[in-house]
């Protein structure tokens, strides 16, 4: 996930964070120049942070994070030799932010829609979202938009791609996590780095993850002469894709219900029934056939509304088609090929693609 993407110029230094800063003053909005401020200094704290990961292998005692860490750069010598994915010099240092993320996401909905609010930005085009360094700066944008009448989610996010700009490092946010996940992590985000369509994000993230969770089913076929290490990323793939559809069908139900010509009031009632309703039946799916996930616990039980549940499927909209694409083409380059032609398309045309290829459409 990009949080700002290239909005910073050229490669990592203090001199090209002072550019970005400079930038930020010359526009009008003081909101503006506070949020590309908090941008510039959150990665200039990480930047600082940073030790190259051969130096913290040398210095530290702590094994499992020697072990994750040389993990990490056989599967970066992996996505760039086999799925030839441009890795050029990420993920060669660690930064230890001693903070559980590295940014937090904003994500807004009418109260009565959901049609997300979008922030657009330069170079990387509108996106559905607004990330911060700081929990409290994002708390505080949530709060405005309250007031503004929006329902709001503020997400902590563990890793996100400034798309080839910097030098990404790996991070304490997602260091520790199986080998499964940290491939997928890392294969997702310099997918990114490979191609980028600014503006629209179900794309860019569908992509990721198309080639991730290829790049993954790859890692352990060579590495480990087999998928048997694959089975619980597969199984939650597999929950995932049965949360989203379930999901999707209430918002179906919403996205119907703000459309009618019912009063504004009696459509509230009715929004409070439909997440009464979500809440309802994802207990009862949690004391069934998911009672092996409590991914979504939380995130179902502190509140629902709009926000959240607009951000759903960003993901994967469009990871059915282009599986099919990718099943359709002999080898990985082909893929990329198909895949950098639908990027030269308008959004519309991409989409009218893409719809043809999914299945059930």
């Amino acid at each position: 996930m990009a949080l700002f993407g290239r909005v910073a110029i050229g490669r990592v230094s203090v001199y090209n964070v002072a550019i970005l800063l400079i930038f930020s003053v010359l526009l009008t909005s003081c909101e503006t120049i506070h949020y590309y401020q908090q941008a510039a200094f959150g990665q200039l704290e990480v930047i600082q942070r940073r030790k190259p990961v051969v130096e913290v292998i040398n210095a530290t005692d702590n094994v499992r994070l020697q072990q994750q860490l040389a993990l990490s750069q056989q599967l970066l010598h992996f996505a760039d030799q086999q799925l030839r994915l441009p890795v050029e010099n990420s993920y060669q240092h660690y930064a230890d932010l001693e903070l559980p993320y590295v940014v937090w996401n904003v994500f807004a909905a009418p109260a009565l829609s959901l049609e997300q609010k979008t922030w657009c930005y330069p170079l990387v085009g509108c996106l559905a979202y607004r990330g911060y360094y700081l929990e409290a700066d994002a708390m505080e944008s949530a709060a405005q938009l309250q007031v503004q009448g929006f329902d709001t989610y503020v997400a902590g996010i563990k890793a996100y791609s400034t798309l080839g700009w910097f030098n990404d490092p790996l991070l304490n946010t997602f260091i520790h996590f199986p080998e499964a996940y940290l491939a997928e992590l890392l294969f997702h985000e310099i997918a990114h780095q490979w191609l980028y369509v600014p503006g629209d994000t179900d794309f860019n993230e569908s992509l990721a993850t198309v080639v991730a969770l290829e790049g993954v089913k790859r890692w352990f076929q060579q590495a480990h002469a087999g998928d048997a290490p694959l089975k619980p990323l597969q199984g939650r793939l597999q929950f995932e894709d049965e949360f989203t559809r379930w999901l999707l069908g209430y918002r179906q139900q919403l996205g119907a219900l703000y459309r009618s010509h019912l009063p504004d009031e009696q459509k509230l009632q009715q929004k409070k029934r439909v997440i009464a309703a979500i809440q309802h039946d994802y207990h009862q799916l949690r004391q069934g056939p998911w009672k092996q996930w409590p991914a979504y616990d939380q995130w179902i039980t502190s509140g629902l509304n709009n926000a959240k549940l607009a951000s759903i499927a960003s993901y994967y909209r469009w990871v059915p088609a282009l599986q099919v694409l990718l099943a359709q083409q002999q080898t990985l380059s082909s893929f990329y090929k198909a895949c950098e032609a639908l990027a030269e398309l308008d959004q519309a045309d991409r989409e009218a693609k893409l719809m043809k290829l999914a299945p059930n459409e």
